[in-house]
């Protein structure tokens, strides 16, 4: 279950996501991404242009809480933000089984949309 890095590692490889080891490979701004701990990223190339997903995952200490985001972006047009969300699960609840059901519900397909 636990192969090569985690529940976490292990679900988003599932998913086709990368993890970026380097800051200055991935950046975003924001008042959202203010603690970001660890972000993965995943291409969709679309008649639209470049779809980026970014999931990124936090704790939010003080409510003993993970908070798992997901960043949708078009990065050929100004103002391309397709999705920009969030979920958070009890740190207690913190099991393979919820991490997936969440990222189940926060990452949706990619629609294509283009003017």
């Amino acid at each position: 279950m636990l192969a090569r890095g985690g529940i976490i590692k292990t679900a988003m490889e599932k998913r086709g996501f990368r993890h970026r080891r380097t800051e200055d490979q991935l950046t975003i701004s924001g008042q959202y991404a203010r603690n970001l701990q660890y972000v993965f990223s995943l291409e969709h190339r679309t008649k639209g242009g470049l779809v980026v997903d970014l999931v990124y995952f936090s704790v939010d200490v003080i409510a003993e809480k993970l908070v798992i985001g997901l960043y949708r972006e078009n990065t050929e047009i100004e103002n391309g933000v397709y999705v920009n969300s969030s979920r958070a699960i009890d740190l207690q609840k913190f099991t393979a089984e919820n991490i997936n059901q969440e990222l189940d519900k926060l990452i949706t397909p990619v629609k294509d949309r283009f003017k």
